[in-house]
């Protein structure tokens, strides 16, 4: 059986600024797309065309943090 490695404080710390990270990007998502552009879907010609574009951008943003997060540094 493997032995298991002892929790370190800076990990638990290292992740929890990790998942602050994420809240403030899934409450800037929200707030944008949700808030601001939602109710404009029905009366506005660009707001579609617009959320796409965001919305592609904003997942090339999670990949790119997600990747940054599991690929080893050297």
């Amino acid at each position: 059986m493997p032995r298991r490695l002892p929790v370190r404080p800076a990990k638990v710390f290292g992740n929890f600024f990790v998942l602050v990270v994420l809240a403030i990007m899934a409450l800037i998502y929200y707030t944008y797309t949700f808030v601001v552009w939602g109710p404009k879907t029905q009366t506005s010609s660009i707001a579609i065309p617009l959320l796409i574009v965001y919305n592609l951008i904003f997942f090339m943003l999670l990949w790119s943090f997600f990747q940054t997060m599991t690929t080893d540094p050297g």
